[in-house]
């Protein structure tokens, strides 16, 4: 068998110690006590820190245009994630359509912002995606872009549990999150996995609609840190519970990616997994003439830079692929 990244070392956990967190909170009666309360905030919304108070149940929309049920734009086996999370049979991901945030730059700005495809989804519906992408083998369930459908991912988890649903959940997340619903969330996420994007609150509110982000985004990954700790495998070197920390480096940003490594190495540690992306590119409402500084992929030199603030910093365990063939797989 290959040996696993050194990032592994001293992380990994045996897959039959393993179980999901949402199990024991089912079977100890708290899930149940969550569904209630998840109901009850969609009558008054304060899913995120934008805190609308609108009534979702009865209809009313706030910033993101979610009612009373989650939109799902698509779900399926997805092999463009981290190695640690996709493995050899894809992390099984779930796409809501909408969003809480308004990033100009947006990569998924069909989905997030236009909602093209996106179905509104009752419970059942949403636990039956679950249970699908289990029978289908995917390692994981990775919910994208959940802010502001806590509480149906929350109502529809005891129906996908009855259902036989035995997959870590992955929270993906921009991390603009609300400590109402990572309180409600504690116990049943196995991964959190925020994306950390600017440190300067002027930034936030020019490219994000949104200055108190970089605020919000500490308080909510500190909270997801202190409720799952540092990122762990099993054998194969698959994701089993932890925080895996993205952030995407920006054009001319790189004081925000300085500012923000350090501060994970700072106050989440220096085990703290990182996936530095280097994957930007225009998208979204940016063209030549419309946010013009950022209507270009970011150099070879930025990255290495961001690299090279990572390593100042002390953070260590960096997210690379490292998985050429699939031979370690346990059919």
């Amino acid at each position: 068998m290959p040996r696993l990244p050194d990032f592994c070392e001293g992380f990994v956990v045996p897959r039959k110690q393993f179980e999901p967190a949402y199990l024991e909170a089912y079977r100890s009666g708290r899930l149940a006590e969550k569904v209630e309360r998840a109901r009850a905030m969609l009558r008054r919304c304060r899913v995120c820190p934008r805190y609308c108070d609108v009534d979702r149940w009865n209809g009313q929309l706030g910033t993101c245009a979610s009612g009373r049920y989650a939109d799902v734009a698509s779900y399926f086996p997805h092999f463009g994630e981290e190695d640690v999370l996709r493995g050899w049979r894809g992390s099984g991901t779930i796409f809501f359509g909408r969003c809480n945030l308004k990033c100009v730059f947006c990569q998924n700005f069909d989905i997030s912002r236009l909602n093209i495809g996106g179905v509104p989804t009752p419970p059942e519906r949403l636990a039956q995606m679950m249970l699908e992408l289990q029978a289908r083998g995917c390692h994981n369930i990775n919910l994208v872009t959940p802010e502001h459908v806590v509480p149906q991912i929350v109502e529809a988890l005891p129906i996908a549990i009855e259902g036989g649903l035995r997959l870590p959940i992955v929270y993906n997340t921009s991390a603009y999150d609300s400590s109402e619903s990572l309180e409600l969330m504690e116990g049943l996420v196995d991964i959190y996995m925020p994306d950390f994007k600017y440190w300067d609150p002027a930034k936030a509110r020019k490219y994000l609609k949104a200055e108190d982000y970089p605020e919000a985004a500490r308080r909510a990954i500190l909270e997801m840190h202190r409720q799952v700790g540092d990122l762990v495998f099993d054998e194969n070197g698959l994701a089993l519970r932890g925080v895996l920390v993205r952030h995407l480096v920006m054009p001319g940003a790189l004081d925000d990616t300085r500012a923000i490594l350090r501060w994970i190495a700072e106050n989440l540690g220096r085990d703290t997994y990182v996936n530095i992306m280097d994957q930007y590119h225009p998208a979204g409402m940016v063209n030549e003439t419309r946010y013009p500084e950022l209507n270009r992929p970011i150099t070879p030199e930025e990255y290495q830079t961001a690299l090279r603030y990572a390593r100042e910093a002390g953070l260590w365990r960096l997210d690379y692929r490292w998985r050429r063939i699939w031979l370690r797989i346990a059919l």
